[in-house]
């Protein structure tokens, strides 16, 4: 016998259908009847699994945190496997610090880094689990980083950690820089990124 796929749980539908307003809306605009609506569940089956609209709103954010710290992870990953042939880890870190296109991917990954991050400052209730992911994620960098400076490709006066903290601090700042158009002065960044790079590793970037 074929084995069947196995079938969402109540509560993972519940909050893949509330990621989906989350990603392009404000959760102050998020109501529970369009959850409710869209899943065929009701409130009470809501509150049975999340306790509160805001329990479903922190679960479903912690969720968003998870995929989009994965799928930095994961580029990261793919473009640092062969830095010295290719030059792409460079290219992929100054995309990610110069791309000012509201709708491609990176820029998106770093919009919902910094607002959920944000959030759990402010926010007990997401606090802890936030951390967990966090600590998971710069785990996983340190370790690319660690590798690179193995390698000789970044500075080894800095550990990987330091790199990390480095990098990720400045992936923050532009994500702050994305929502004002009053600070986002396209040329300062790029000259910004193209310095820091050429710091990292002279000889790759122009």
């Amino acid at each position: 016998m074929a084995d069947h796929p196995r079938e969402p749980s109540t509560r993972e539908i519940l909050i893949q259908a509330t990621m989906r307003r989350l990603w392009d809306a404000d959760e102050a605009d998020l109501r529970i009847l369009d959850v409710c609506q869209e899943t065929n569940l009701s409130t009470s089956v809501i509150y049975g699994h999340f306790r509160s609209r805001q329990g479903l709103i922190d679960a479903s954010l912690l969720r968003i945190f998870e995929i989009v710290t994965d799928e930095m992870v994961s580029d990261l990953t793919v473009v640092a496997a062969a830095p010295h042939q290719t030059g792409s880890f460079v290219d992929t870190l100054y995309d990610m610090l110069t791309d000012p296109a509201q709708e491609s991917v990176v820029t998106r990954q770093r919009q919902m880094f910094f607002r959920i991050s944000s959030t759990s400052l402010s926010r007990t209730s997401i606090r802890q689990g936030f951390l967990a992911l966090y600590d998971r994620f710069m785990v996983r960098i340190d370790a690319i980083y660690d590798r690179l400076v193995d390698d000789g490709f970044l500075d080894a006066e800095l550990t990987g950690h330091q790199w990390a903290i480095f990098f990720e601090g400045q992936m923050l700042s532009r994500a702050f820089h994305d929502l004002s158009s009053s600070w986002d002065h396209q040329e300062d960044w790029n000259r910004a990124a193209r310095r820091m790079l050429n710091a990292a590793k002279p000889e790759i970037v122009d």
